[in-house]
């Protein structure tokens, strides 16, 4: 064929390359968004390093008794944030770290942190949420995601071991459908121990066994390798004692969710389910007696011991510039909640004695 009967048919090839290279570009630069979303809400759970001036601020806090708690203020929600117990530092210093739930013990901790970018790009997806290891600089050394809801987080009084929950269906406890997951973590290796569904379960001196198990709420002992959860079978909640090693777990109680044990080890904190609501009350250990908080509001949460003599946990306020705050009230059941933190959230408490677990820098 001549060329001037090849040239219609070369306009059109040169034509469908051009459309061709700016579908390609205007899909490179769309994928460039989607990745730099994605960086950015990565970039937001591992957190930038501190300034110099706020790592030495930091370790005079930790130092001392203190307490690691989420800030729920704008425009600071979620934000990290340390102080120390008895006032005596000036402020309370903020990390890098932003997190939905977090634990701290051990100049070790756990962050977990809905993925808000997923959601932008597609509603309709699963959001999964990226769980953090980090250090006692607040600085990440473990990452991963998993899908679910974020829920309970807890680590072991030597910051050896971290146990999450998450909501794998369903987003409360009050959800009949629910469906839970509770995983156990080497805070040294970031690896898993398991789910405690992979456990076995014992009642009564029998293997016990069921489809439609859940578990969430890990409280540690001192040991590490002790641990106490909720079990879940179909109506019937249990208070279970684990053991890491032997991957073991017995029920010992009914009707405690959300366990918190005590730093001497005797008495577990939890949320009673009282009709509608959740009532705070402990359990003593030794003769199984419950006693009822002077906290008549309904609390879903796994409260943290202030000392062998209090507990805190948060609630929501009826004050709109003070919509959840970290609330204390007496072990014993006497006195009246009162508020510890406002505009706080999740809080863990780092006591005298445990600061010789900290990192040798810290002592």
């Amino acid at each position: 064929m001549g060329p001037t009967r090849n040239h219609p048919e070369r306009r059109r090839i040169f034509l469908w390359v051009v459309l061709a290279c700016i579908a390609l570009a205007v899909g490179y630069t769309f994928w460039g968004i989607l990745r730099a979303n994605a960086s950015a809400s990565l970039m937001q759970a591992q957190g930038t390093p501190l300034p110099v001036a706020g790592a030495n601020e930091l370790e005079s806090i930790q130092n001392q008794p203190h307490i690691v708690y989420l800030r729920e203020v704008g425009p600071h929600y979620g934000e990290v944030t340390v102080a120390a117990i008895d006032g005596s530092s000036p402020k309370s210093l903020p990390t890098p770290l932003k997190c939905d739930r977090i634990y701290y013990a051990a100049s070790s901790g756990i962050c977990l942190l809905y993925d808000t970018s997923t959601a932008a790009q597609n509603p309709l997806t699963h959001i999964p949420v990226w769980v953090t290891l980090f250090g006692s600089d607040f600085q990440p050394r473990h990452q991963f995601t998993i899908d679910g809801s974020p829920s309970r987080a807890r680590l072991s009084p030597d910051g050896k071991y971290a146990a999450f929950t998450i909501f794998v269906t369903g987003h409360s406890y009050n959800d009949v459908n629910m469906s839970t997951a509770t995983i156990l973590l080497d805070t040294n290796t970031g690896a898993s121990l398991g789910n405690l569904e992979e456990f076995e379960t014992w009642k009564d001196g029998k293997l016990f066994q069921a489809p439609d198990f859940n578990f969430w709420g890990v409280t540690f002992a001192q040991d590490s390798n002790r641990f106490y959860a909720t079990l879940r079978n179909g109506e019937t909640i249990y208070l279970v004692q684990g053991d890491v090693a032997a991957r073991k777990l017995t029920v010992l109680h009914e009707g405690v969710e959300c366990p918190s044990l005590s730093p001497d080890g005797t008495r577990i904190a939890f949320k009673k389910r009282m009709g509608d609501r959740w009532q705070l009350t402990v359990l003593d250990l030794a003769t199984m007696k419950e006693i009822p908080l002077a906290e008549k509001e309904d609390v879903d949460d796994q409260v943290e011991w202030l000392d062998n003599a209090r507990i805190l946990y948060q609630r929501a306020n009826d004050d709109s510039q003070n919509w959840m705050s970290v609330f204390v009230v007496p072990a014993d059941g006497s006195g009246e909640p009162n508020i510890f933190l406002q505009n706080a959230a999740s809080p863990a408490v780092i006591r005298e004695q445990d600061i010789h677990r900290l990192s040798p820098s810290l002592n």
